[in-house]
């Protein structure tokens, strides 16, 4: 059994995502089975963070976080704003820019790559915690549940149920470089920088190329299209010239047949007149 609802709080909150549910049920089981059902009861109601609270929840558990600074930040740009003091306003603002700029960076590289949206939230939560010492201190806590309401966040952690999360003691300085291996070291950064920089012009030289690419495959597309087009009309004109083709040879036939027809009756027509002048001439002796 948990020994209070900070312990089981540091415990869920120190947790991946994944495992908080399941624990929480275990944790307020064993409350309950122990008799302490109050405590059961408020372990039931802690609620499972975001992705972004619960990156915010792991620097605050990170010794090499910049978090600590956020509270100092805080205070410093509260008292230059008492004071009216617009030059430090200035400065204290820029340092917060980078600063939050900073820890988002630093949670990306505890949860791999951040969506856009977690980005805006988790610049949200250390921008609130700068300008709210309240949030702030559930932030440094890591009692993060949501980068929405955090006022409504801090006020449910009253101060005096909650310390500092815990951090491990960080790694002992590196061992001070050598003047040859700084001068290595420094070689070799140059290296890498020279090669990233040629990585990006290719990068940059084949994005152009495939633009380019593009546009001719847009245009011979189109020129396909237009041709296709083209043999349609062509197919359309070639079936209605069959078509009146075949109409004109069954007229030509009509005709035809209707010609011969006439010779016919102009032939009868003919022997009839040669019969008639026979007569004619007959009667005429």
């Amino acid at each position: 059994m948990p020994a209070d609802l900070d312990t089981a709080a540091d415990e869920l909150y120190a947790s991946t995502r994944e495992d908080f549910t399941p624990r929480r049920k275990e944790l307020a089981k064993e409350a309950k089975a122990a008799g302490d059902t109050t405590l059961a009861a408020a372990i039931e109601k802690l609620a499972k963070p975001t992705t972004s609270a619960w990156l915010a929840n792991q620097l605050a558990r990170d010794p090499d976080a910049d978090l600590d600074r956020l509270a100092t930040l805080g205070e410093a740009l509260r008292e230059a704003h008492a004071n009216l003091d617009g030059g430090e306003l200035r400065s204290l603002s820029q340092q917060r820019t980078k600063l939050v700029a900073a820890l988002v960076r630093q949670a990306g590289e505890l949860g791999g790559q951040l969506t856009e949206g977690v980005m805006r939230e988790l610049e949200d939560i250390f921008t609130t915690a700068i300008a709210d010492p309240d949030v702030a201190r559930v932030l440094l806590a890591g009692r993060l549940t949501s980068a929405k309401d955090l006022a409504a966040t801090a006020a449910a952690w009253p101060s005096t149920d909650m310390a500092p999360a815990k951090r491990p003691a960080k790694p002992a300085p590196k061992k001070q470089r050598t003047d040859r291996e700084q001068a290595e070291l420094d070689r070799r950064r140059a290296a890498a920088q020279e090669d990233l920089e040629k990585a990006r012009a290719a990068v940059k030289e084949a994005e152009a190329d495939r633009k380019e690419e593009e546009r001719i495959l847009a245009q011979a597309q189109k020129g396909a299209d237009e041709a296709t087009e083209r043999v349609r009309q062509v197919y359309e004109e070639l079936d209605a010239a069959e078509s009146a083709e075949k109409d004109a040879r069954r007229r030509v036939g009509s005709a035809s047949r209707s010609v011969k027809d006439a010779e016919r009756r102009a032939s009868q027509a003919w022997r009839l007149v040669q019969q008639a002048e026979r007569k004619l001439a007959e009667l005429g002796e």
